[in-house]
């Protein structure tokens, strides 16, 4: 991770713990993987981090999962540090259908056990992807900022605007706020990561490869002076410089312009007939 974090940086504590019990559980037979998540393999870890543990086991052992749970509680109390502790059955793991966050997590993985490389494997095959996912997300980001901020045809209001004329404010700067997350989520597919979980989306936003040369407008987009047509004017305009970045990066890497994407939204999202 490339932001740079302040605050005091305990990951040396952390990570004496994790290795702790490591030692103490891949000496089990039963453990086909182990794999830490979070500030471990991250790097930084403060008061606010758990240590983060995932343990994979080859078959169901139901008195092994007990063992490592009270070994967990043990160094919890001597160490005083939290565990996060997970313990799956490596068989139904390859099974479960991955969220975001499940996706997120496990490419900033770090395995640290795997002897007979079964949760390498599964790593690879649950994180690949088709092209067409990072399109189709892309996609449907920019479908939504026509929507709520961005229109590609002139004298067309946004949602956004539309609150404007009905009387509310606090909608109109909302709406705004829902068009910064669409940017953030389309920069990433761009980039070809996985969302982070909401807490790390902006921290992890400034550190990826790509990021629109504007983006330091961010700063005044996020920031509300006053719920007011004025400001909400200051807001929406900062907002369409940057996703205008962001259309550009899109017709370089995708090759899609802005009908384009609504074509593509239609046919492939939507799975509808275009009109002519």
């Amino acid at each position: 991770m490339s932001c740079r974090l302040k605050g005091k940086n305990q990951i040396r504590q952390f990570r004496q713990v994790a290795e702790r019990l490591l030692f103490q559980i891949n000496a089990c037979s039963n453990v086909a993987g182990i794999v830490f998540l979070g500030g471990l393999a991250r790097g930084f870890a403060d008061k606010y981090s758990d240590v983060d543990v995932t343990v994979f086991l080859a078959r169901k052992d139901e008195l092994l999962r007990k063992k490592i749970r009270l070994n967990v509680l043990q160094e919890q109390k001597q160490s005083g540090s939290d565990v996060d502790l997970e313990i799956h059955y490596l068989n139904d793991f390859k099974e479960k259908v991955w969220d975001e966050t499940d996706r997120w997590d496990f490419s900033h993985a770090e395995v640290v056990f795997d002897p007979e490389d079964q949760i390498k494997r599964m790593l690879e095959a649950k994180l690949k992807v088709p092209e067409e996912f990072w399109v189709r997300r892309v996609v449907v980001c920019a479908e939504y900022m026509r929507w709520y901020c961005c229109p590609t045809q002139k004298n067309i209001d946004s949602i956004a605007e539309a609150w404007i004329d009905r009387g509310d404010m606090l909608s109109a700067h909302y709406c705004l706020n829902y068009a910064i997350e669409m940017i953030l989520e389309a920069t990433f597919a761009l980039n070809k990561e996985f969302l982070p979980p909401q807490k790390w989306r902006m921290s992890y936003f400034q550190s990826l490869k790509w990021i629109p040369k504007n983006s330091k407008l961010l700063h005044e987009a996020i920031k509300i002076k006053d719920i007011t047509a004025e400001d909400f004017d200051r807001r929406i305009n900062i907002v369409r410089k940057i996703w205008q970045g962001v259309l550009r990066k899109i017709e370089e890497e995708i090759g899609l312009l802005s009908d384009e994407i609504t074509k593509y939204y239609v046919e492939k999202v939507l799975c509808q007939a275009s009109v002519p």
